[in-house]
């Protein structure tokens, strides 16, 4: 690939669901091509079931996976798994329904069976109604027999923990745990690059083409954990610190930038991970690297190579910037901020 690594905007690959409603256009301001529900918008994707695409630059349009295997190493990072691949996948989900109650496998699944990618996933709520949970692990520890026949009998909700959640909740989902998004809540997912979903129970409903969804109950009791979830619901944001952490995971690593007025901001790139930038709100101006500027708004998503070295923005209001990449000590390295009202674009 010619033109060289550079920060650009990402444009999603969306997702209808069955669980699906409106939020990805009324919240997150997606484009939707008609009137049908939609439940995932994935901004960053690298994945054979779904590309995102290249948002802004010389390549806009390119399913990410072209820079992938044309960049190698210098968008995946030294630390990435794989040289020609990109190493995380970044969604907005809408759970305008309740979702599958589901599992997935992780690393020591994954190598023995077939077809299995480990998926070890963490959601920031960003809009919730008053009402709003989530399913995090069991009540109670069952045996698999037990779990089984709760499954048949339709009575594995009277097992389930349920979890009530507001805007600016965090909660890491290891691989094992039983979980599902319940309706009324909108999130950002970050995640190891994996589909590999074992569904349990979905509510006997019809899936988009009107045939029951697929339950995957053997696979599913190979890899859970049958019992309460360890993780506890956290809150990130509110502190005086300008950079914070919200989850530090063995896959990958997520932190947050909060300021408070116009500045112009700088950090270092770590080489061993790509970066990848998403605006919970305010905006931002982005050197690209190669000469160019990339604008970005809330809810708007950007890569930044492991390449580049460093990132350089202009911010001309309050703005909330997640950061996410792989497991390094630290993403955002030398954080500077220039107090004033950043140069106009």
């Amino acid at each position: 690939m010619k033109t060289s690594p550079h920060l650009f905007k990402t444009r999603p690959f969306l997702r209808k669901k069955v669980w699906g409603g409106r939020r990805l256009e009324k919240l997150f301001g997606k484009q939707l091509e008609d009137d049908d529900s939609y439940g995932e918008a994935w901004e960053v994707a690298d994945l054979k079931e779904g590309q995102c695409t290249v948002g802004s630059g010389p390549l806009e349009g390119l399913p990410l996976r072209a820079l992938s295997k044309g960049w190698g190493r210098s968008l995946v990072g030294a630390g990435a798994p794989d040289d020609d691949r990109f190493p995380l996948l970044v969604k907005l989900l809408d759970a305008n329904r309740d979702l599958s109650v589901q599992v997935h496998p992780g690393q020591e699944d994954a190598r023995r069976m077939e077809g299995a990618h480990s998926k070890q996933e963490s959601w920031l709520i960003v809009d919730a109604d008053d009402t709003a949970e989530i399913i995090c692990g069991l009540t109670d520890e069952v045996g698999p027999d037990e779990f089984r026949a709760a499954v048949d009998e339709g009575r594995v909700e009277t097992l389930l923990n349920r979890i009530k959640v507001r805007v600016g909740d965090v909660i890491d989902i290891n691989p094992g745990t039983i979980h599902a998004i319940c309706s009324g809540v909108a999130l950002l997912e970050i995640q190891e690059p994996s589909d590999t979903t074992y569904r349990v129970y979905d509510y006997d409903r019809p899936g988009m083409d009107g045939e029951p969804r697929e339950l995957h109950v053997d696979q599913a009791l190979e890899v859970a954990t049958l019992g309460p979830c360890e993780q506890a619901v956290r809150r990130v944001g509110g502190s005086d610190e300008m950079l914070s952490v919200v989850s530090e995971t063995p896959a990958y690593r997520i932190e947050r930038i909060e300021v408070d007025q116009p500045c112009r901001l700088s950090w270092s790139v770590d080489p061993d991970s790509p970066q990848v930038l998403h605006l919970l709100d305010g905006s931002m101006v982005v050197e690209d690297g190669i000469g160019d500027q990339v604008e970005l708004g809330a809810y708007d998503t950007a890569v930044v190579p492991a390449v580049l070295g460093s990132v350089r923005a202009e911010v001309p209001e309050r703005c909330t910037v997640i950061v996410a990449g792989l497991a390094v000590e630290q993403l955002v390295r030398g954080l500077h901020r220039q107090i004033g009202q950043p140069v106009a674009s």
